[in-house]
């Protein structure tokens, strides 16, 4: 399963907070959580750790549960305790796919809040916008909406083989499929046939969408594509980009660790012949 839940909503409600609704509260990468699941908490469970006065911001609703956050402009940290620490992000990887989108979805608007404290037209300070998801500047009326930047990647095949890449930008990186950020006044697809050309110096023929994701962990949404690649090589690599590429044949392909994200999905399509 991939991450998403669509029964999450961002809209404001005005609602009041409920005991069982739940709570993220988020520092320096990390999230206060259940020891050692990473379950968010409900605010039942965090109240006694919380200041006196202290009013929850709703960051969306799931359904009929609401989840809330410190108020991000308040400066209000909540301490470790009661059975719940603070523990990375990553945490997500380990949850149930919902609960991992609840999760990742917090810290994306959780962190759009925290990067966008102030007006880029006037310099006021922002306030959050009472009837939708969005930042208001009180001095100059200037709306601000939360940031979600577009990504592509794609299964590249030639024949029963599908090209793997090694990042350059990190010696522990793994080889996984070619992805990056569409660029403004693209369109996907082009956006797909420019990286490969870019990262590898290959040109592709047919280039098919499969499927999307959001990705709130890097504020991304992701657009799955495979594409045939009009032929093997030459390989040419983006030295800044990728360290090395390769062919790797379908039944050479080894099993990955299940993951919830889509290039798990893209690549087990691969290996078990359905792309």
């Amino acid at each position: 399963m991939l991450l998403g839940n669509p029964d999450f909503s961002v809209t404001p409600t005005q609602l009041s907070p409920a005991s069982d609704d739940l709570l993220a509260c988020f520092d320096q990468g990390r999230v206060l959580s259940a020891w050692p699941n990473g379950a968010l908490p409900t605010l039942a469970q965090a109240a006694p750790l919380l200041p006196p006065g202290f009013a929850p911001f709703e960051l969306g609703r799931a359904g009929t549960r609401g989840l809330y956050a410190p108020d991000p402009y308040s400066g209000v940290k909540i301490e470790e305790g009661r059975g719940l620490r603070y523990q990375t992000v990553q945490i997500f990887r380990e949850m149930s796919c919902d609960d991992a989108a609840l999760l990742t979805s917090a810290w994306h608007l959780w962190t759009w809040y925290d990067h966008h404290r102030f007006c880029g037209v006037c310099a006021s300070p922002l306030r959050p916008c009472a009837t939708e998801r969005a930042l208001v500047c009180p001095a100059c009326s200037n709306l601000v909406f939360p940031a979600i930047a577009p990504a592509v990647i794609v299964a590249v095949t030639h024949g029963d083989r599908i090209l793997l890449a090694k990042s350059a930008r990190s010696p522990a990186a793994r080889y996984a499929l070619i992805s990056g950020y569409v660029e403004v006044g693209e369109t996907l697809e082009h956006a797909v046939r420019r990286e490969v050309a870019e990262e590898v110096g290959l040109k592709l023929g047919a280039v098919r969408y499969l499927g999307d994701q959001p990705w709130g962990i890097s504020g991304s949404h992701m657009f799955a594509f495979h594409a045939q690649a009009q032929s093997d090589g030459p390989i040419v690599c983006q030295a800044s980009e990728i360290a090395h590429a390769h062919w790797v044949a379908r039944d050479a392909l080894q099993p990955g660790a299940p993951s919830m994200s889509i290039a798990f999905a893209l690549m087990e399509r691969f290996r078990q012949g359905t792309l």
